[in-house]
């Protein structure tokens, strides 16, 4: 099931809703505590929304097309921003080598201290965790790129 998502400019976004969750996903997600044990779950596993999700749609449905991600980042004008000037309440998104949009969060503190924020972001049909941006599942991509919307 799918619900209306549009950017501000009307253009409609590819989304859908999922009940259940995968076996394979359980698995995984009971995995993840030991993966990555400076991550802490901040939610129980939910089937019903992704990262893109969280970021973009308020928790309400999974956007898997990286095209959409493309999208949204035009249309809502989202800008790219260097590491050293982000804020909470910006974004992060984690891309593959040939450029595709795996994953991404919100950034909930930063300090320019340290240089490593911390990022609140929905791991696939696991829960939610806050996590350093650098301590993610590998394979949603080396590349980070941080964002500030300017609408």
């Amino acid at each position: 099931m799918a619900i209306v998502l549009q950017t501000s400019k009307r253009r409609g976004i590819d989304n859908f809703q999922d009940a259940d969750t995968p076996e394979l996903h359980r698995k995984w997600f009971k995995a993840l505590s030991r993966l990555h044990p400076n991550a802490i779950q901040r939610t129980e596993p939910s089937a019903l929304f992704n990262c893109h999700g969280l970021t973009f749609a308020s928790r309400r449905t999974k956007v898997l097309d990286s095209r959409n991600i493309s999208r949204v980042i035009t249309d809502d004008c989202w800008n790219e921003i260097d590491l050293q000037k982000i804020l909470p309440g910006d974004i992060v998104i984690y891309y593959d080598d040939s450029g595709d949009a795996n994953h991404s969060g919100i950034i909930v503190q930063y300090s320019s201290e340290t240089l490593v924020p911390l990022v609140c972001s929905k791991w696939g049909y696991a829960g939610e965790y806050l996590h350093r941006v650098n301590d993610v599942p590998q394979f949603y991509g080396p590349i980070m790129k941080f964002f500030r919307c300017c609408l």
